[in-house]
């Protein structure tokens, strides 16, 4: 079918580039195991097995309307209808991604493929703590000096509250802060404020463990920052599934955290997970992961999303740590072999593992974060990335990614250039095309060139009936399997943001999933 091609808009050239890695927030990734009816073609009728599944669905009947705009909205009750009619045991609803997770056996699940209420449905992946490499002596954690985080003080760190996603924590641990402290713990895990492992309580000593005489001290040590703590594991700290993963951080934002750390992850993707992952960065929050202790190139899942900042780790002399997983999406580095910090029994322990080294970068995103309150999460991990300290190949590396993050060194670039990285005075500019229409499987294609110095560049599209997806890609038109952006949301409420994006032609395309009219389709960039 012959496409209807319209150019939108055009704009001026112009020549800047900070970071490839925090430029695109949507990028497809391999590994989803989205079940299909061919799939399920050849399923043993007697196989009553049961394994957890997210279905996600298509938008229903039920809208909201703000400021004129109507848009689908997720109805946890029609879900529980719709599981009940295949008998699946409902788990939870992931309201955000528009989703719920249910207990199916295969007979169940080869008669739901095809209902014509789901999108897809994909295997609920499941998600690890990373092995503890083994403990090694020492006394103190030479980290803080090497990230700079004695150099950069936190007086501010209330502004911005912090999250440790992982075992629980060991409340009234003489290091570690007790006011100001919350958490939340996963059905049969037990309570948030005990940790069976350690695991958790030594990663939120690295990030908060106390300045007061006593055992170690954190990055972030004045036990002014507000701490949010998620128990996704039980005692055993074996594993959790990637829909756990986004309750937890949804737990994070609701509890007003803006930094949120990940010291776990899996080898197999989630296009659920991934779309949730970039809902949570476009709203705000910054999150960080390890990179895997794999010692390999493969990717670690949530740190291998274009929306997470995925860590290496490095020994006290600054070299990568074997352990520490080497790929291309690897963007910062922090000290991960032998750190000392607050362990489950009151007192200290001294482990290894891109889990130790995680923190070292989530706490120093925080404590620099805290002090220039006015910047976006954007802003922010780009100071992070081009004021770390350059280690391995000039420049970005699969493994030390741009280098080990350096705390002042960051604080004093914002200082000095301003949020955006070009000084107080970046540009801006932007415009709005309504009562765009196209016919189901045809697009609507444009393109334009930003300046240097652009801080954050954001597409748009809203309104109207029908269905229509948002593309968008650097320098090339985009299609529906090459793009930099693409939300794939149900309906016609879609944003791609990108932080310091490059200078050039940015191309979109608004592609007719059903026809639709009456859409409004803008850009703006700062």
């Amino acid at each position: 079918m012959k496409n209807t091609n319209k150019v939108l808009l055009l704009g001026t050239a112009g020549c800047f580039a900070l970071s490839f890695i925090s430029m695109a927030v949507n990028a497809a990734v391999d590994g989803p195991e989205f079940i299909t009816a061919a799939s399920l073609a050849t399923i043993d009728p007697t196989d009553d097995s049961i394994s957890r599944y997210i279905v996600r669905f298509k938008d229903g009947a039920t809208v909201s309307v703000q400021n004129g705009v109507q848009t689908a909205v997720f109805s946890e009750q029609e879900a529980e209808l719709f599981a009940r009619k295949y008998k699946g045991k409902v788990i939870r609803h992931l309201s955000s991604v528009k989703s719920s997770v249910l207990e199916l056996n295969p007979s169940q699940l080869k008669a739901m493929v095809s209902d014509p209420e789901v999108q897809f449905i994909e295997v609920d992946q499941k998600r690890y703590l990373f092995d503890l490499i083994t403990p090694m002596a020492q006394s103190t954690p030479y980290g803080i000096a090497m990230v700079q985080a004695n150099l950069v003080s936190d007086n501010n760190a209330a502004n911005t509250p912090v999250c440790v996603i992982d075992t629980g924590y060991r409340l009234n641990h003489v290091d570690l802060p007790s006011s100001g402290v919350t958490g939340f713990a996963f059905s049969g895990h037990g309570t948030w404020s005990t940790d069976g492992s350690g695991h958790g309580t030594h990663v939120a000593g690295t990030m908060v463990a106390l300045n007061n005489n006593d055992g170690v001290v954190g990055v972030l040590p004045s036990g002014q920052a507000g701490v949010h703590i998620v128990k996704i594991f039980n005692d055993s700290g074996n594993w959790t599934f990637a829909s756990d993963l986004i309750d937890g951080i949804q737990s994070c934002q609701d509890a007003g955290a803006k930094v949120v750390n990940m010291s776990l992850g899996g080898g197999s993707s989630s296009q659920t997970e991934q779309t949730a992952m970039t809902n949570f960065y476009n709203s705000g929050m910054l999150l960080i992961a390890a990179a895997g202790n794999a010692g390999n190139t493969s990717l670690s899942y949530p740190a291998s999303y274009d929306a997470v900042v995925s860590v290496a780790a490095v020994d006290s002399g600054r070299n990568l740590a074997s352990f520490s997983q080497r790929n291309a999406q690897v963007e910062l580095a922090g000290p991960g072999v032998a750190v000392n910090s607050t362990w489950n029994n009151g007192g200290y322990n001294s482990i290894s593992g891109t889990s130790m080294a995680s923190p070292h970068i989530a706490a120093v995103a925080a404590l620099v974060w805290s002090n220039y309150p006015q910047c976006t999460a954007g802003q922010i991990r780009a100071a992070l990335q081009v004021t770390a300290q350059d280690r391995g190949s000039t420049g970005r590396d699969n493994s030390f990614g741009f280098g080990i993050v350096q705390a002042k060194a960051a604080a004093d670039y914002l200082a000095v250039n301003g949020c955006s990285g070009g000084g107080n005075t970046a540009p801006t500019g932007g415009e709005t095309f309504q009562n765009l229409s196209a016919t189901s499987g045809n697009w609507l294609r444009g393109s334009y060139s930003i300046p240097s110095g652009v801080n954050s560049l954001s597409f748009n599209i809203a309104g109207g009936s029908g269905d229509a997806d948002l593309y968008v890609r650097y320098n090339s038109q985009p299609s529906t399997s090459q793009y930099d952006c693409r939300p794939y949301l149900d309906g016609n409420m879609e944003q791609c943001t990108i932080s310091n994006p490059q200078a050039g032609t940015w191309h979109i395309g608004v592609r007719a999933y059903t026809t639709f009219s009456g859409l409004t389709f803008s850009y703006s960039y700062q």
